[in-house]
């Protein structure tokens, strides 16, 4: 098979048999320095695989195209031409060898071609594909051209009507300033009338008030009356337009609902005749029930009383008139002012001479009692330190008495109730007396008790505070009855606990049998009781005195706060 490649028109060559391996060899080299390479680049610096699809590469095996073009069609030149030379004459057996190596050079032309072939039909296929995509593009750029125009027509119109619109609204805005500023020039004018006005408001007010300080109380308290009467009035009538409202309307359900109780007993009479007896009884209940209707038809609706109380009392709001109506009037109540108060400056000078008589009596009382005090007081110091030296005593004795007397009982039951006294007396009037004394906070507590009882018969007295009492003592003996139960029910429980531990000891105890003779009974050695004596240094009292009173008195006599401390 003879073919005739043209060098100018092939774009396309096939490599020679010795170098397909290294063609390989080269380009797996080729993509590896390509990864290393793209493995140091940026980001914005790679391609995606898509992009790489679409790229046209061309394998470079380092022989020039032309060179290998000319060697292909000298090779072929000289084949059909040795061909044609010997075809005929030569008749030897030609070699397998030879034969498979022109069979494969005529594959790989025939390959040659189907490739060229193929690219040139890829190509043409390109081309149209591109001289398309160059249409769209070029009928794309015509239409963004027209909308571009539109687009620039548009804008034109819309700066022409935004730069008439300008102009509009600066003529609107000029008019609106003018327009703000004469409104201003009223309103400063506005402002300073009824400043004016305000001040000429502010002296009637200050007059006004100077009249109604000269006029008289008894028209004043006349005028007040005559207005209270006036709201009474307007009260009554309110109430009796209510009221008779209501009359009203109780009439009319009254007068429905014994219609309809005459029409059902005329329904219930209609077509039988009844004996005289049973009509009377069937009367009287007929007139029970109409009692009864009227009875709950009344109670729906309101009392006077309660209409009364709903009445909201709405001030007309008209100020009193003024008593001064002519200057005649305010020159009367000032010649009988000027009377009486002359009469007041001379009551005044009078009332100043007594008082200055009085205060030289007060300064002579006071020198007097100065010196009446300062005697008291070096009485009141000399019966403290008496106080002082008998409380001591009293301690003194106080102690022997407990040393001679064994009754730390009755001393401990005397404390408990003297603590329960403080306790309640403290409860009644929220605050600890500083010396208690039993005596005097038990009358207290019993005053306060008298005072509580007849603070609660007067509040039983009324409906509501008796309702409010009984569900007190109610609520009272509910928990007391409760805490009574509770304290049953634990004491049962206790016995019960004691019986089963009784029980279970006695069952896990082991049993012992009496074997032989019965020990005697042996007395016990004589015991001698030692008295041991303690010194007492009032650590004792003061604890309790602190306890009580919060405060404690060392020995030498000066007060503390603290809680004592035991010395050792």
């Amino acid at each position: 098979m003879a073919v005739v490649v043209d060098d100018e028109t092939n774009p396309f060559r096939l490599p020679p048999d010795d170098q397909i391996f290294v063609i390989r060899e080269k380009e797996r080299q080729r993509r590896a320095e390509e990864r290393e390479r793209v493995k140091h680049q940026k980001v914005w610096q790679k391609t995606t695989a898509s992009s790489r699809v679409h790229k046209n590469r061309r394998i470079d095996d380092g022989i020039d195209e032309a060179q290998i073009a000319a060697e292909a069609a000298s090779k072929t030149k000289t084949q059909r031409r040795d061909g044609a030379v010997t075809r005929e004459t030569r008749r030897e057996k030609e070699n397998v060898s030879e034969f498979v190596k022109k069979k494969r050079e005529m594959f790989l032309v025939q390959m040659h071609l189907d490739v060229q072939k193929a690219e040139i039909l890829k190509l043409d296929e390109r081309a149209k594909k591109k001289d398309e995509a160059l249409k769209r593009s070029q009928q794309m750029l015509e239409e963004d051209v027209t909308r571009f125009d539109a687009f620039l027509q548009t804008t034109d119109k819309n700066a022409h009507k935004a730069l008439k619109n300008a102009e509009e609204k600066t003529k609107i805005k000029t008019e609106k300033i003018q327009k703000i500023r004469h409104l201003r020039s009223q309103l400063s004018a506005i402002t300073s009338e009824i400043a004016k006005l305000s001040e000429q408001k502010d002296e009637c007010i200050k007059f006004k008030g100077f009249l109604e300080k000269l006029t008289p109380q008894e028209w004043k308290d006349e005028k007040d009356n005559e207005k209270v009467e006036r709201q009474l009035s307007r009260k009554r009538q309110w109430v009796q337009e209510q009221m008779a409202g209501h009359k009203a309307d109780e009439r009319a359900e009254i007068e429905a609902e014994e219609r309809a109780m005459e029409e059902k007993a005329q329904e219930n009479s209609r077509g039988r005749r009844r004996p005289k007896r049973e009509a009377e009884e069937e009367g009287k209940e007929r007139e029970r029930e109409m009692e009864a209707m009227r009875r709950r038809i009344r109670k729906k609706y309101p009392t006077q009383e309660t209409v009364e109380t709903e009445y909201q009392g709405i001030d007309s709001g008209t100020e009193r008139e003024l008593y001064f109506k002519q200057p005649k009037q305010l020159l009367d109540v000032f010649t009988s002012l000027e009377g009486s108060n002359l009469f007041l400056i001379q009551n005044s000078q009078d009332t100043e001479q007594v008082l200055e008589e009085v205060q030289q009596k007060i300064e002579e009382m006071q020198s007097k009692y100065e010196t009446t005090t300062k005697r008291m007081m070096e009485n009141i110091s000399k019966l403290e330190q008496q106080i002082e030296s008998e409380n001591r005593r009293r301690k003194e004795l106080k102690e022997q008495l407990s040393e001679k007397k064994n009754s730390s009982e009755q001393e401990k039951l005397l404390t408990d109730m003297c603590n329960k006294v403080v306790e309640v007396h403290a409860a009644c009037f929220k605050e600890k007396e500083q010396y208690p004394d039993t005596h005097k906070m038990l009358k207290a507590i019993e005053a306060k008790l008298e005072e509580l009882l007849t603070y609660l018969d007067e509040v039983e007295e009324t409906e509501l505070g008796r309702k409010q009492v009984e569900e007190l003592e109610k609520q009272y003996n509910k928990k007391r009855r409760d805490k009574q139960r509770r304290l049953k029910v634990e004491k049962e429980d206790r016995k019960k606990e004691s019986k089963r531990e009784d029980s279970l000891r006695r069952s896990q105890a082991p049993s012992h049998k009496k074997v032989g003779k019965q020990i005697m009974f042996r007395s016990p050695p004589l015991y001698q009781e030692k008295r041991e004596v303690e010194e007492d240094d009032g650590f004792e009292d003061n604890c309790k005195d602190h306890r009580v009173f919060g405060i404690w008195i060392d020995n030498e006599g000066m007060p503390n706060a603290e809680k004592p401390q035991k010395l050792t």
